[in-house]
């Protein structure tokens, strides 16, 4: 006698397809995305955050772009946003890690004194998103900004020689932002941060840049 065996026949499955929020739910994502101030960190612990803690000398700056060159580069780096573009037009950088400030380029600077950077740290550290809990197995979205990027601004630290140690180049026209190393602590960016900051630049006396709508 013989035995026939047919293979069980697999059973696939199809996952139902994962749906985006809905208005309502985005809604609330949102207002989770507002900043709340909750003083958590002390004037002395927010001076422990890098790279506050290994530069005294802080500096607000405001610059203009020169014409790019003709020249075009392309980017793809993994911190780059997902919405930004591939083309980068090449500009002389302004700042540039272990260089000289170059004040020729400068428009405005602004030296902070321990008071200013004790606002400063209290923007940036104690104001943050409203909850950052999960909201129906949903993340609060990335905040990308716009894909513009035309920075006109800068906190600059300085090492004791003058060059520069770390930066924090601010576009707040476009609300992006790029920093110059990984080791950056600049807290949580919610959705008021960069207009707080650019008040924070007004109220030192850094005009260019810093307007509601700036050109």
């Amino acid at each position: 006698m013989c035995y026939s065996f047919r293979p069980k026949e697999k059973k696939f499955e199809i996952s139902p397809p994962i749906m985006p929020p809905s208005a309502a739910d985005y809604a609330v994502l949102e207002k989770r995305m507002a900043c709340l101030y909750r003083n958590k960190y002390s004037p002395i612990e927010r001076l422990k955050f890098f790279p506050f803690n290994q530069y005294k000398k802080i500096m607000l700056i405001s610059f203009e772009l020169p014409e790019p060159s003709a020249d075009i580069i392309y980017t793809n780096t993994s911190k780059a946003p997902i919405n930004s573009p591939d083309k980068k037009e090449i500009y002389k950088a302004l700042l540039k890690r272990n260089k000289k400030l170059d004040s020729m380029r400068l428009k405005e600077k602004k030296i902070l004194s321990a008071l200013e950077v004790d606002q400063l740290t209290n923007v940036l550290y104690n104001f943050g998103y409203t909850s950052t809990k999960p909201y129906k197995n949903l993340l609060l979205p990335a905040d990308e900004g716009y894909r513009c990027y035309n920075p006109r601004n800068a906190i600059v630290f300085l090492k004791e020689d003058g060059l520069i140690a770390e930066y924090i180049e601010i576009c707040f026209e476009c609300h992006r932002r790029e920093e110059s190393s990984e080791q950056m602590k600049t807290g949580e960016f919610c959705t008021e941060k960069y207009d707080m900051i650019r008040k924070y630049f007004r109220n030192t006396g850094i005009k260019y840049g810093t307007a509601k709508h700036t050109q």
